[in-house]
């Protein structure tokens, strides 16, 4: 049987595995569930503390078990979400859940072997990856100082701990790509010249970019950083979005800057849990005995009594998730049309706040001159001009969004923008990159 060629695709939100064989195109391998295919993986954890492993510790449900698992039985367990995000950080270590203590590799570890196992080659998958290499994607920086300049120790941690997560579930031999130039790969595959292209790929986390030159004349060269013009990436790219549009549509529902009484004094209710309501992924580290007693103590004599009920009911029954649908439904609709309505029913308080595509614009606008800013260092650093690029490609969820759209056609021109695959190419690329590197 002729050799495959495996990437690997572990992200912010979801995740994907490819294959490649020797020649011809690479392809996603689909995951299982219940009665259907699925292209990628959510990476989501959810643990209860009725399911036990064999051990006695918290059995851990991934991707859409997890989903299916959470809905049944909501607060009853704990939601784990872009688990990614964490890595170069280096106050998170681990978590007690049910008494037990995880490291952020275990939860790494679940989401890659549940991945795995969900698809219909996982026995076949599982001896490759434990025999041979695995190009693994890895953000251009996985995080940057406050003046926009990669932060070397912390980037260096973040692809530490995600090796070793990788080895804690037997796959010992890992190789990182640039997740935008593995996107890079997918790209290339259709072309017939070669070709100076941007690579804009944006996930749950970060915004990656990677100047390079792809083509014909490119596919043989097995050490592809000799085709690098450069790399560069902001942290910051759907979750941000999100955030503004917890921001704006979502938190003022639910009490904030409103106040309450305490004794002969009027004071506001604390910002600290709308401002973890952006990071919606966060919300369950909130979900404490202290939070809770202080929501109830507040709503006692709030002047928005419902509305903080609603946002206790929020963190306390672990409704995180939902919220997430919601504003991630309503996003995608703002790609489409001039307005919709972000709706979330959270007894006793309905949201339904209806927002402009205006609007959403004008609330991202500090990311998307963040990412300007991140592209126009790229260009300068590199000393390449826009109109040097023949090609900007944009690849993740976010790249639909009309305003970053904008953004790149502003510099680059409206004609010289492609995509395709944009939840599935760096995947797709990935694998790629693992035959252009470790085929014959």
């Amino acid at each position: 049987m002729s050799p495959r060629f495996i990437g690997l695709d572990f992200g912010t939100t979801n995740s994907a595995l490819a294959v490649a064989s020797p020649e011809g195109a690479a392809r996603l391998v689909p995951v299982r569930h219940r009665n259907e295919l699925l292209n990628t993986f959510r990476s989501i954890l959810y643990f209860d503390d009725e399911e036990r492993d064999p051990n006695g510790r918290p059995h851990a449900f991934a991707g859409p078990d997890a989903m299916d698992a959470y809905l049944e039985r909501g607060a009853e367990g704990r939601l784990i979400q872009s688990v990614k995000s964490y890595l170069a950080n280096p106050n998170f270590t681990s978590t007690s859940i049910f008494n037990s203590r995880f490291t952020l590799e275990n939860l790494v570890g679940f989401i890659v072997a549940r991945l795995v196992d969900a698809t219909a080659e996982a026995e076949e998958l599982s001896g490759e990856m434990l025999a041979g290499p695995v190009v693994v994607g890895r953000p251009a920086r996985f995080v940057r100082n406050s003046l926009g300049v990669a932060d070397g120790a912390h980037d260096d941690l973040a692809v530490a701990r995600l090796r070793e997560a990788l080895r804690g579930v037997r796959i010992p031999d890992v190789h990182f790509e640039f997740e935008p130039v593995a996107a890079a790969y997918s790209y290339e595959a259709s072309l017939a010249r070669d070709e100076l292209v941007l690579i804009g790929d944006f996930g749950g986390g970060t915004s990656d970019f990677c100047l390079l030159h792809v083509g014909p004349g490119m596919r043989e060269v097995k050490a592809r950083g000799e085709t690098i013009v450069g790399v560069s990436g902001v942290g910051l790219a759907g979750d941000a979005f999100d955030a503004r549009l917890i921001e704006h549509c979502v938190a003022p529902r639910l009490g904030k800057g409103t106040n309450y009484k305490s004794g002969s004094k009027t004071l506001p209710v604390p910002s600290w849990p709308y401002d973890t309501m952006k990071r919606w992924h966060e919300l369950s580290l909130i979900n404490t005995r202290k939070t809770r007693r202080m929501l109830e103590e507040i709503g006692q004599t709030a002047e928005a009594a419902d509305e903080v009920a609603a946002l206790s009911r929020l963190i306390s029954e672990e409704r995180g998730f939902a919220l997430y649908q919601a504003v991630e439904a309503t996003k995608v609709a703002l790609s489409s049309s001039p307005e919709t309505t972000l709706h979330f029913d959270l007894d006793p308080v309905t949201i339904d706040a209806r927002v402009t595509r205006a609007e959403f614009d004008s609330w991202i606008a500090p990311e998307l001159a963040e990412i300007s800013t991140c592209v126009d260092r790229l260009l300068e650093e590199t000393g390449t001009s826009p109109g040097r690029v023949d090609r900007v490609f944009l690849t993740g969820g976010s790249s639909f969004i009309p305003a970053v759209r904008r953004l790149f056609a502003a510099r680059f021109g409206a004609e010289k923008l492609a995509g395709g695959g944009e939840l599935t190419s760096v995947a797709t690329g990935l694998a790629l990159a693992a035959r252009q590197r470790f085929g014959d």
